[in-house]
Formats: structure tokens, sequence, C-alpha cells
């Protein structure tokens, strides 16, 4: 072949390389819809027209979308094409049945039978590992979140099943977190709520919009959010299938109907707050007995029947008689005692089986595992001991979501709360104070307990540590400065500015220091040596010093700081008249070439042709009247100015 054939067939190769959508959907039979959907789920997206080479990009317009080849052959060989087409089938059929021949049967035996298309396949092609999928849930759970809020209405492509699954999904998650003790951080925002849970080694962020009337724009596209959304639902029902097995959980949990009644969300999943425990747990109790005296009667049975046969050797050895008869006593108590543990074995293996997957394949433990353990089970424990009281006005989903999952418990304004209000030991209660309404009927001090604002547990939980309650009681207005935890994540760098956040931190220390030795020095108070007095005595000297010493230092910083400034403004001198002067030579250097360019420019123009020196002339021309037009505009708009 020769060399100039060979070249166009590889251009033609090259330029082969991207296709249009038109051409795409040609080729495969499908609308536009159902092409939007294929590529959302197959996480396959168009080409900018400058991604095209420069040599290629004279056959394609900027105005229209491209693929690659490669893009076009995963989607032509995929299975959900088949299912669209079949839809197609089927709706033809529907609606010949129904309006042309009226059979109305044969209708409903259609809708029944109605194809339905599967995303499984999908997930595991794109997420072979469950550590990938995890990584991609920040996306796919604030988008359920905020589409879970929204009102159904099939004008916009809003459905009411998808808002529905939605829902449910969000309180199967949050259930799963705070079940497991996985959340590390949250900030409030005026976007919402942020939440970070740490899953499988992986960190995992969401917003929880604030409640709000929701209006439907116009010049959004809710078909192609809910497309988006079609995908994102099939991913978590995925994740959340297998998240809820490693941890021996039952997967979808069940549901009360009381508490779905009174819309409590995640607690609805929760047995402890179920009205039924009680009775629940006497039936199970009940079977669980009856198993074990079954276990036992067989196992005297047994015992009584190998007795008889050994009397003759227990006559001749009693020690032994005793030993036997006490160990068939001991088996039959350690029968009863495994019946009754059998409810908690498998909350004893949740958090073994993470770390023996992540040991198994490293190999080996790292240092920095223990550290993680530790923060965890410090978290896990956060508010042991502690009762909070949330009244309605307070966000209740993500203040019930923080407590439970740093070991607190909860109680509200229900019959159904397991605590009411009235109950002594209620350490806590979240409200906020307004001040032209009296926000509790009952007064502040008939009840011992504290009164705080709902920034406290999110401090809280973000400083890993329970913080003193004086700055955050309902009486104050001024609180402490609410600062960001995502700083130092790197994907969440953009949501607080750094110069902000560090200016916040140093104002907070001091305060933060006040309050500690404050609070160390009323419980060292009870402990007091008899040579307090003389200690505090040599505390005050050691800090007088260093405030001395401190003084002295910074007398010293400033006085070598000005003398460095002195230094800069006599260089900064030298260093205009130096200028000036080099200023003074560019100029003369200037003019002396441009003189000197003249006469080059005049000693060309005798050479050229008489053509070119016209032609040169004009373009002369040309460029003295542009300087002219700009001279003079330039002179209306100083005489504006001067005006």
């Amino acid at each position: 072949m020769h060399i100039h054939k060979l070249k166009k067939k590889i251009k033609k190769k090259k330029e082969g390389k991207y296709l249009t959508k038109k051409h795409i959907l040609r080729k495969l039979f499908l609308n536009e819809e159902e092409f939007r959907k294929l590529c959302i789920f197959k996480g396959i997206y168009p080409k900018d027209f400058k991604e095209i080479p420069l040599k290629y990009r004279k056959k394609f317009y900027k105005h229209k979308v491209f693929y690659t080849r490669n893009d076009f052959l995963k989607l032509s060989h995929e299975k959900i094409i088949n299912d669209f087409r079949k839809i197609k089938i089927y709706l033809k059929k529907y609606k010949k049945c129904k309006l042309t021949l009226e059979d109305f049967t044969r209708s409903k035996n259609i809708v029944a039978n109605f194809p339905v298309y599967k995303l499984e396949h999908i997930i595991k092609e794109r997420y072979p590992i469950l550590s990938y999928a995890v990584d991609h849930l920040d996306d796919a759970l604030s988008c359920i979140i905020a589409y879970s809020q929204l009102p159904s209405n099939h004008k916009y492509g809003i459905k009411n099943n998808m808002v529905k699954t939605c829902e449910m999904l969000k309180d199967h998650f949050h259930y799963y977190v705070y079940k497991t003790n996985r959340i590390k951080k949250a900030f409030i925002s005026v976007k919402g709520y942020y939440l970070q849970a740490e899953i499988l080694k992986k960190k995992v962020t969401w917003i929880i919009p604030h409640i709000f009337t929701p209006y439907l724009d116009t010049s959004i596209d809710f078909k192609l959010i809910s497309d988006f959304i079609e995908y994102y639902i099939a991913l978590l029902k995925f994740v959340l299938f297998k998240l809820y097995k490693l941890d021996n959980m039952l997967y979808p949990p069940k549901q009360d109907n009381d508490l779905k009644n009174e819309k409590l969300a995640h607690l609805s999943y929760d047995k402890d707050y179920s009205t039924n425990e009680n009775n629940i747990d006497i039936n199970m109790n009940q079977e669980l007995q009856s198993k074990c005296n079954v276990n036992t009667n067989e196992d005297l049975n047994t015992c009584q029947e190998k007795t008889k046969e050994k009397n003759h050797k227990s006559d001749n050895n009693p020690h032994e008689h005793t030993t036997n008869i006490d160990n068939n006593n001991f088996n039959n108590i350690h029968l009863q005692d495994n019946c009754d543990l059998n409810k908690n074995e498998g909350k004893n293996l949740t958090n073994n089986i993470i770390h023996k997957n992540s040991e198994a394949d490293n190999g080996h433990v790292h240092p920095d595992d223990h550290i993680d353990i530790d923060e965890h089970n410090k978290l896990k424990e956060l508010f042991k001991n502690h009762i909070f009281y949330i009244h309605n006005d307070m966000p209740f989903d993500v203040l019930s979501i923080i407590i439970l999952s740093c070991g607190g418990k909860i109680s509200w304004n229900s019959r159904i709360s397991p605590i009411h209000y009235d109950d002594n030991n209620i350490t806590h209660e979240i409200y906020e104070k307004d001040k032209n309404t009296i926000h509790l009927n009952n007064p502040e001090n008939e009840y011992k307990r504290i009164h705080i604002q709902p920034q406290y547990i999110f401090d809280c939980l973000n400083e890993k540590n329970i913080l003193p309650c004086s700055d955050y009681l309902t009486e104050k207005e001024n609180l402490p400065v609410h600062l960001s935890p995502f700083i130092e994540d790197e994907n969440f760098k953009n949501l607080v500015k750094k110069e902000e956040y560090t200016i916040n931190k140093m104002l907070n220390q001091k305060i933060k220091e006040e309050q500690y030795k404050d609070f160390s020095k009323e419980n060292n108070n009870i402990f007091k040596s008899p040579n307090y007095k003389e200690e505090e005595e040599e505390e005050n000297d050691d800090r007088e010093t260093a405030n001395l010493i401190l003084n002295n230092k910074r007398q010293a910083a400033l006085n070598n700081q000005l003398e460095r400034e002195n230094e800069d403004i006599n260089q900064l001198k030298e260093n205009d008249t130096i200028l000036n002067k080099q200023t003074d030579q560019t100029q003369i250097l200037k003019t002396q070439n441009l003189k000197s360019q003249e006469q080059e420019i005049q000693r060309h123009k005798i050479v050229l042709s008489k053509k070119k020196r016209k032609l040169f002339a004009r373009i002369d021309m040309a460029q003295k009247r542009q300087k002219a037009t700009i001279d003079k505009f330039m002179k209306k708009i100083n005489k504006n100015k001067s005006k």
C-alpha cells in the first residue's frame, strides 16, 4: 500500500474514534430518554469539543454532543436495551387492549406481567469491591435525603413510589449508623446538617437539609434527577444489604406500627423504643425456657441410664459418684445460661469482623489501627449515663442519631417515649429560648437538670470530649464559635476558608484554657492539701516571673523590628534614586533606537518595487487613522471626567 493511502486510512480511524449522539441513537434504536437513562446507569458522560484533537475537528461541530467508540461498544452490549424494547411492546399492547378493544381483564394481565429491568449487574461491574461502593455514597445519600423531602408531582416527574423508597432507605441507613456507633463528625451550616461516618475505614459524609416548604421551579428538569435517584436507590440497597450482613443484622429491619404513625423515622425500627417490646421478650423467654427444659430432660434420662450401669463402680469409689452428679448439674445450668445469652451473640461480633478482614488483607496490624480503635471506643461511650430531653422545636432526627451513636439516651414529648419529662434521671434538656415567648410551662429550677442549646452536642462530638455546659446555656445569646471539623479532609476544604478557621481557632484557645482552669479549680478544692496556700503563692511567683520574661522578649522583638523597618526605608530611598537614573538612561536609549529603526525602514523602502511601496503607504495611513480616532476618543473621556 502506498504511503498516502495508508495515512488516509489512519486518519479515518482516528476520526471514527468520536461519534455523535445522533449516530449512536440510530445504531441502538433508542429514544433520547432511554439513552440518557442508560448513560447515567453505566456512568458514561459526553466528551467536550476541546478534548478532540485539532487535526480532527474539521468534521465536528461545537453545538453537537460526542462520545467515544469505546463508550458506544459498552452501551451496545448492555442487557437493559432489550428490557427497554420489551417495555415499548407491552405499552403498545396495553393501549390497544384498553382504548381500542376495551378488554379490561386482558389489560390487567398485561400490567401484572409488565417487564422490569434490574441494575444489580451494573453495580457489580462498576464496583467489584464493597469498599469502592462505600467511597461513592456521599452524593447518593445527600440526593436521596433531599428527594425524600419533595412533594410527589407526576407533571414534574417526581414519583410517589420513589419518594417513599427514599424515606425508607434514609431511615435504614441512619438506623445502621447509630446502632453500630459510626458517627465521627458533625457540623451545622446554612445548607443543613453535615454528618460524617466511618464505614469500612472509609469516610462517608452527607447533608440532612433544614425543614423547609419546597418550591418546585419549572427551570429544573426533575425527570433527569429522578433517573439519577433510580440508580442511587439500587446502589444504596445493595450496600446496606452487605453492611447489615457484616454486622449480623437483619435486612430490611422490622418496623413498629405505633412508632411509624408518630413519624419517628429511624427510631421506628429500633426494638428498644417499640411498644410491644415487653410482650416480645416474654414470648422469647418462654420459647427459650421450653427448649432448655426439653434438652435438660433428655440429658437427665441419658444420665439415669448411665448411672444404673455404673452403680457397682460407684460403690467402690464414692468420690467418683459425687463428681459425676455435680458435672451433670453443672452442664444443665450451663445450657440454661447459653439459651439466655443467644440474643446477644451477634452484638459481640460486630466490631471483630471488620478488624479481622482488614488484618487479613494487609497481613499485619498497623500501629495506627490501635489509635482508631481507642477513638472509636471513646466516642462510643461519650454520652454514657446522660439522658437528653429533646423539645419539639429542635431537629430531632439529627440530635437523636448523634446522641444514640455516642451511647446516650433520649426522651421526647410523647406517650411512647420510654422516659417522660417528669423523670428525675434526665440530665440535660435541649431547647432554644426566645426573647418574646416563654418556651416552657414549668420553671427551670423545678427539676435538677442542665438546660443547653443544640450546638453543645455537635461541639462535644467534634472535640471528642464532654465540654463544660456553662457556655451553652439557654440564657446566653453569644455562643462560642462553631468551627468546621472538615478542614483537615482533602475533599471538604471548600466548606470553610482556612484563614477564617485559623482566626477562630486562635480566639477559642484562650477561652478554652480559662474554662478548663476554672473547672479544675472547682474539682481540686475538695482535695486541698495542708500546704495549699504556700503552693498557690509559689505558682503565682512563677507566673509573674514568666510574664516578666515574656514582656522583655516582646520588647526586644519590637526593637529589632523597628530597626529592620528603618533599614528597609533607607534601602528603598537608595533604590528609588537608582531607578530614576536608570529610567532616564532607558528613555534616551529608546529615542536613539526609534531613530535608527526609522532610518532602516527608509533604506528598505528604496529597495522595494512600486507596488510594495504603495501597499506599505496604505498600511501606514491606516495605522495613523487608528491612532487619530483613539486620541479623539480619549480626549472626550478626559473632558467628561473633568466636568
